[in-house]
C-alpha cells in the first residue's frame, strides 16, 4: 500500500471558474467517499474574506450542479452540494484506480489530494491517466506505511508551533485555561489562521496514526 499526496490543477477536479472568480478562498472537503462518486467530497468548508462573493462565485461555477444547504459560521462557511456529471466521472475515473481519497484541500494555487493505493501498478496508472488526460500535477509526497520510516502528512512548521504553543498554555486543558483569541494574539497570528493551523494539524495527526491503521474486528 503507498500514500500519495498530490498537487493538481483544478481542470483535473473542479472549481476552475470559482477560484477564477475568487481566488482569496480556501476550500477543504470534509467527508471522502472510496467507492461512490455520488458522496465523493459533497461537503466543503470554506474560508473567505467575503462569503457572498464565495457564494457567487460557487453558484456560478459549472462543475456545481447545484448547492443543497449551507451553514455560516464566523470564520467558514459549510457547504453541501452536487457536483455536475463530468466532475463525477473524473472522479469516478481515479477511483477506478483503486484509489481512495483521504483527504482534499484547494486554493487558488490548485488541488491537493492525499490518495491511498493499494500497490504501485494501481499508483502508476492513476499518473498515467493524469498524463492522458493532459493534466499538470507534481507528486508533494510518498510514503509506505510499515515501513521503517513512516511519514505522510508531515505537519508544517506553522502547524506544529501552532499545536505545540497551545498545548503549553493550556488550550487542550478542560477548563481552557486560554481562548483561542488569546493564544492567537500571542502567536500574532488572526483567529482564523490560527483555526485553521489547529484543525489542519490535528487532522494531518489522526491521518497520520489512525487513517491507515486496521479497525480490529470484534472479540
Amino acid at each position: 500500500m503507498l500514500i500519495a499526496t498530490f498537487e493538481l490543477e483544478h481542470d483535473a477536479v473542479a472549481l476552475t471558474q470559482a477560484f477564477t472568480d475568487e481566488p482569496e478562498m480556501k476550500v477543504e472537503a470534509e467527508r471522502i467517499a472510496a467507492h461512490s462518486t455520488k458522496w465523493t467530497m459533497p461537503c466543503l468548508w470554506v474560508a473567505s474574506n467575503n462569503f457572498d462573493t464565495a457564494d457567487e462565485a460557487l453558484s456560478n461555477d459549472p462543475s456545481i450542479r447545484r448547492i443543497v444547504e449551507t451553514t455560516s459560521f464566523e470564520e467558514e462557511k459549510y457547504y453541501h452540494l452536487e457536483w455536475a456529471d463530468d466532475v463525477e466521472e473524473r472522479v469516478n475515473k481515479y477511483i477506478d484506480q483503486q484509489g481512495s481519497i483521504l483527504h482534499a484541500e484547494a486554493t487558488a494555487h490548485g488541488w491537493q489530494l492525499r490518495i491511498r493505493f493499494v500497490s504501485r501498478d494501481q499508483f502508476d496508472r492513476f499518473r498515467k491517466r493524469l498524463t492522458e488526460q493532459d493534466h499538470s500535477f507534481e507528486l508533494l509526497d510518498l510514503t509506505e506505511p510499515g515501513s521503517p520510516r513512516v511519514s505522510f502528512g508531515e505537519l508544517t512548521p506553522a502547524q506544529h508551533n501552532a499545536l505545540v504553543a497551545a498545548q503549553e498554555h493550556g488550550y487542550y486543558e478542560v477548563p481552557r485555561e486560554i481562548s483561542a483569541r488569546e493564544l492567537a494574539e500571542k502567536l500574532d497570528i488572526s483567529h482564523q489562521s490560527l483555526s485553521e493551523l489547529l484543525r489542519r494539524g490535528t487532522g494531518k495527526i489522526i491521518e497520520s496514526t489512525l487513517s491507515t491503521q486496521d479497525v480490529p474486528a470484534d472479540i
